[in-house]
């Protein structure tokens, strides 16, 4: 047809042409320049240019777009038709989204309006097969074990990589295999092959030390990055961990190998690597090809080296996958010196920690095999929680350790700082950036050389006698001789008093640390074995030697993983957060009472007069409460665990529950004596826990404050941990009758002391009147003419008006 009219420019006519050269015709319904014919709104092509018809419009279509039905049935939308509607980019952006293969396009959409669904123009023709049976068209149906409808022969499935087997996740198309689906839970299978796939429901995989189930649910097909290949997939069937929530791998990986279930060895040149979640394979690199760096140490591989061999074509993290020999010997997990409170694991830096940096040498841990605590995140840096992680090279090539007095972890004394790395110093709080400082790889403690740890007596060349110990400067018999001028006895020049130096004292030989400086670093180096170590603030510590420090990285087998409570609160439910929650707020609902009591204070002295008052007042004050912080500064999809109020402390079974190591003696005396004291409330068991370990943190500082240094907030504190107890349906009133008793001795105290500072300050008093009673007496018998002149005239004008005697 040479000429048309189109439901969407229904005013004017569309006519065939041609495309001239150097003319761009787009296309209204897909947003593509045509090529060859299309249908134009126009007059004519004059000199390669369209000349608008005499409206001004512009309007051109494909022949193919121009011949799209206006109204398509599509098994996605059973219940109603689909129309097609150009794309309104003011309302709905410049891209809509298909609802069938979820991508994003331009251009006309098919939509039903009354539903909001939408699907683009090739998504929109997919259909069902149907075959002729007995005289009746019937559509082609077959059963799968893991899905409760059935699935359906599909055709025209489009080829251009819009939709992926379920199973082996290779894209689909009419091309190349029979495909059947489950359109509305958008479940695609390839006939044959990855239709008759067995896929067993729990598998253990190499790769992950938990089992991993299948799942097929189809509940949220939400998009996930499989652990294996890093590829994204959209979770319809995957399996997954259900210890480890955010370990998930997609099925072509994760049936890659054989599993020990399945009892199958591998091939005889691979090899199953936990580094990787695919079979390695070992290949000679050979120097003419492109250059291949280790994923463990990234140097520059040469010679033998294991490679990815799963035939994941797609993935394009799997083509990097390279390892040194030697790099996959390191273990799975260590215990590290600088970090003894639990394993480091060895991962990949890709998996979750590419915002991390390295503790060692505070470099970016991107694309990086990373040894990292699973225990632990959170490390504050700059007011943001990170985990503590240290490269492969860094594991192992460690300076010597030193203990330190003034510090709880272990230091490290570092020679390689460089510029881009400034750090704040905790102790004089500059951020010069030196060569040489101690750093703490826990917790960002970092000092100067001079700050620091420094070895207690060294040697120095021109003066050979005796050793030089450290010491502060100025010197005693420096500060004696009150002089202003400060000389170093190596250099023979003046130095500054502030700044710690070696001294003999028997020789009175000084030298600053600038000039033994060579054998401080030495000396910190480890070359000179074990030290005794001293800080300018008389701060004691030792370096261990750096082959004893290598012999503190344990392997894994002599590793005891620990769990603290604040592991125990980041896999809370929102339900069981709720429910702390509505406990702790129990001290608002009185939050207001009794406020005219806060300023009620006794007037001095009057404490003890007045103590039925003062006793009924100090008991509102404690019943009002006080505000208990939550452990929880978020409920959202995952709790952020606020780990000032969550105790990062290993715990214990006691009985049914966890409980600090540190509150286990408390915990098993009181429920040996009591019994569950929770047995009759309703809240869930780890939220029990939890008040039972505020309990027990209660009675520990109970035990260890003396009645006289308890103070009026203390009381508070320890009466509002049993109210919230007693709102939780805790039977707690033992608990409560030896407070009570705890609060009269406090008052006993007060009125005690009061008593005896009111006696104290009366008879000061009385001591002070008395010696001014002495004073008066004495100078009345010491009167002087003048005062018996007044003395006189007193007595006798004493009852006289003032101007009696006047006139006489």
């Amino acid at each position: 047809m040479e000429k048309i009219k189109h439901f969407d420019h229904p005013y004017h006519v569309l006519s065939l042409s041609n495309k001239k050269r150097g003319v761009q015709i787009l296309c209204e319904a897909c947003r593509e320049y045509c090529d060859g014919q299309a249908y134009v709104c126009s007059r004519e092509y004059c000199d390669g240019l369209i000349h608008s018809c005499s409206e001004g419009c512009r309007y051109s279509l494909h022949v193919s777009c121009a011949k799209l039905p206006q109204h398509v049935q599509s098994p996605f939308h059973p219940p109603h038709p689909l129309t097609l509607k150009p794309h309104d980019p003011y309302h709905h952006g410049d891209l809509f989204k298909c609802d069938g293969c979820t991508k994003h396009y331009r251009g006309f959409v098919y939509r039903c309006e009354d539903c909001n669904f939408q699907l683009d123009r090739e998504c929109a023709f997919m259909t069902v097969k149907v075959i002729e049976e007995g005289g009746q068209w019937k559509e082609q149906l077959l059963t799968h074990p893991y899905h409760h409808h059935p699935l359906l022969l599909l055709d025209k499935v489009p080829a251009n990589e819009r939709y992926k087997c379920t199973v082996c996740l290779a894209h689909c198309s009419d091309h190349h295999h029979s495909t059947y689906g489950c359109i509305p839970c958008r479940l695609i299978i390839h006939d044959g092959s990855c239709f008759e796939r067995k896929l067993p429901p729990q598998i253990q995989h190499f790769y992950h030390p938990h089992p991993l189930t299948l799942s097929t649910a189809l509940s949220d097909q939400e998009d996930s990055t499989c652990k294996a290949c890093y590829e994204k997939f959209t979770r319809v069937w995957y399996y997954s961990c259900e210890q480890c929530k955010d370990f998930v791998m997609d099925i072509p990986c994760t049936l890659l190998l054989p599993t020990t279930i399945d009892c199958i060895k591998p091939k005889s040149d691979q090899i199953q690597h936990f580094l990787h979640g695919h079979p390695l394979s070992l290949r000679k690199a050979d120097d003419q090809e492109q250059v291949m760096h280790c994923r463990v140490c990234d140097k520059r591989c040469t010679g033998s080296t294991y490679v990815c061999d799963s035939g994941r074509a797609s993935s394009l993290f799997c083509k990097k996958i390279y390892f040194h020999k030697s790099c996959l010997e390191f273990p799975q997990q260590i215990c590290h010196p600088f970090h003894p409170y639990h394993p480091l694991t060895l991962l990949d830096g890709q998996s979750n920690y590419s915002d991390d940096r390295c503790n060692a040498c505070r470099k970016s841990t991107t694309d990086y095999f990373l040894y990292i605590c699973l225990y632990c995140d959170f490390i504050i840096s700059n007011n943001k929680p990170r985990h503590f992680c240290l490269h492969v090279e860094c594991s192992t090539m460690m300076m010597p350790a030193i203990t330190y007095e003034g510090h709880t972890h272990l230091l490290q004394f570092r020679d390689d700082n460089i510029e881009s790395n400034k750090l704040q110093y905790s102790a004089c709080k500059s951020n010069i950036c030196e060569s040489y400082d101690f750093n703490c790889l826990y917790c960002d403690l970092n000092l100067h050389l001079s700050c620091g740890p420094l070895p207690y007596t060294v040697k120095h060349k021109d003066h050979n006698i005796h050793s030089l110990f450290l010491t502060n400067s100025p010197l005693q018999e420096e500060v004696e001789a009150e002089t202003d001028e400060f000389y170093c006895h190596a250099c023979e020049e003046e130095r500054d008093p502030q700044l710690p130096v070696y001294y003999c004292a028997e020789c009175h030989y000084v030298a600053e640390i600038q000039c033994v400086f060579s054998q401080i670093i030495s000396s910190l180096k480890g070359e000179y074995g074990d030290l005794e170590l001293r800080s300018s603030l008389g701060h004691s510590g030792k370096l261990i030697c750096k082959n004893k420090a290598k012999e503190m990285v344990q392997k894994k087998e002599q590793v005891k993983a620990t769990v603290t409570l604040y592991d125990i609160l980041k896999s809370w439910s929102k339900d069981e957060i709720e429910q702390l929650n509505g406990v702790l707020r129990i001290a608002e609902t009185k939050k207001d009472t009794a406020k005219k009591d806060d300023h009620d204070e006794d007037s001095e002295f009057e404490f003890f007069l007045l103590f039925n008052k003062n006793y009924t007042q100090v008991m509102k004050f404690l019943d009002r409460g006080a505000k208990i912080p939550t452990p929880f500064k978020s409920v959202e999809k995952v709790p952020e665990v606020n780990f000032e109020w969550a105790p990062i402390e290993e715990v214990v079974s006691v009985g049914d529950y966890m409980i600090i190591q540190r509150l286990a003696p408390i915990l098993e005396p009181l429920l040996s004596k009591h019994g569950d004291i929770s047995a009759m409330s309703t809240l869930r068991p780890r939220v029990r826990m939890y008040l039972y370990n505020m309990l027990c943190e209660g009675i520990y500082s109970m035990i260890n404050t003396i009645v006289e240094d308890i103070t009026k907030d203390l009381l508070l504190k320890w009466w509002t941990t049993l109210r919230i107890l007693q709102f939780a349906e805790f039977k707690i009133q033992f608990a409560f009758d030896h407070l009570k008793r705890v609060v009269e001795a406090y008052l006993g105290l007060r009125v005690i002391k009061e008593v005896e500072d009111a006696v104290d300050k009366i008879d000061k008093d009385i001591l002070a009147l008395e010696e001014k009673r002495k004073r008066i007496i004495a100078a009345k018998s010491t009167k002087s003419s003048i005062t018996e002149e007044c003395f006189r005239e007193a007595l006798l004008l004493k009852h006289c008006k003032a101007g009696t005697l006047f006139f006489f």
